[in-house]
């Protein structure tokens, strides 16, 4: 739809609404998480500018022109689609690949969401259990974010399909039922999100946007931009969003978190859980 509205409006646009045209049209992975003043800033334009696109495009302001590159990014987000785009030559293609998450990176720290960051990680340390669902490639995120929750909260638990909705149903409101999910997002995600919600669990979810199917069901939303890289979904800045939401669950145990890793390391080195480098 994004296209053919700008293609019926390009020979109306002015030469910077123009220049913004082609690079929504050119960068949907960057222009899907930018704000009105960071695109006016990647094509040299004002920020009103892109905003007067957006009203000439027959939108009602930029955050429905952003939803409209949003939805043409999940246009192109088939496999096949996905692996016909990369690059033959194996140089271009790491560097791609790289260049790709490093621009994701650079959009999660412009856009980190603090103050969400600090409530849900409250959240998670005043949970009695803390459910986690996430399905497909999300699941390795999933489990990376319980394991380093478990060294400090025995009330981590991730998820699954055959059990999942049982065990949400048993949840009270001192627990908490999160969903991981990017595009393309998991329906069985989805769904352990609505029922728990409906149950009147609290819920919160990590995943791109708030516009994501998850975002509908969640009390809490950390969003994270995410970066395909050919039929792979790279989760480079999604990982470190995940960290950030690790490290403030665990801060709000202040020195208790300090006992606990002291702890560990007593246990790890008595039972000889690392090995020693060779000199």
């Amino acid at each position: 739809m994004l296209k053919e509205r700008i293609a019926e409006k390009m020979p109306e646009l002015s030469s910077g609404q123009a220049d913004v045209a082609r690079f929504l049209l050119k960068s949907p992975k960057e222009a899907a998480f930018l704000t009105a003043l960071q695109v006016g800033e990647r094509v040299g334009v004002s920020e009103s500018t892109v905003i007067r696109l957006a009203t000439t495009l027959g939108f009602s302001g930029y955050p429905a022109l952003r939803t409209a590159v949003k939805e043409l990014l999940m246009e192109r987000l088939s496999t096949l689609e996905r692996i016909r785009e990369i690059s033959s030559d194996d140089a271009n293609l790491y560097l791609e690949a790289i260049d790709g998450d490093i621009g994701a990176l650079k959009a999660a720290q412009e856009s980190l969401e603090h103050d969400v960051i600090d409530a849900l990680g409250e959240k998670i340390a005043g949970s009695a259990k803390v459910f986690v669902a996430a399905g497909r490639s999300s699941r390795a995120l999933a489990w990376y974010f319980c394991y380093y929750l478990s060294w400090f909260f025995p009330g981590i638990e991730m998820l699954e399909p055959d059990n999942a909705l049982e065990k949400i149903s048993a949840a009270k409101e001192d627990c908490l039922v999160m969903g991981i999910s990017f595009p393309r997002y998991t329906s069985w995600t989805v769904e352990v999100l609505r029922r728990a919600s409906e149950l009147g669990v609290p819920t919160a979810s990590i995943t791109n946007d708030h516009a994501s199917p998850l975002a509908a069901w969640s009390r809490w939303v950390v969003s994270a931009p995410w970066n395909p890289v050919s039929f792979i979904d790279s989760f480079a800045a999604p990982l470190s969003v995940v960290n950030c939401v690790i490290l403030s669950a665990v801060n709000v145990l202040g020195d208790e978190a300090q006992k606990r890793l002291q702890t560990l390391e007593e246990l790890w080195g008595a039972q000889k859980v690392y090995a020693s480098a060779k000199r």
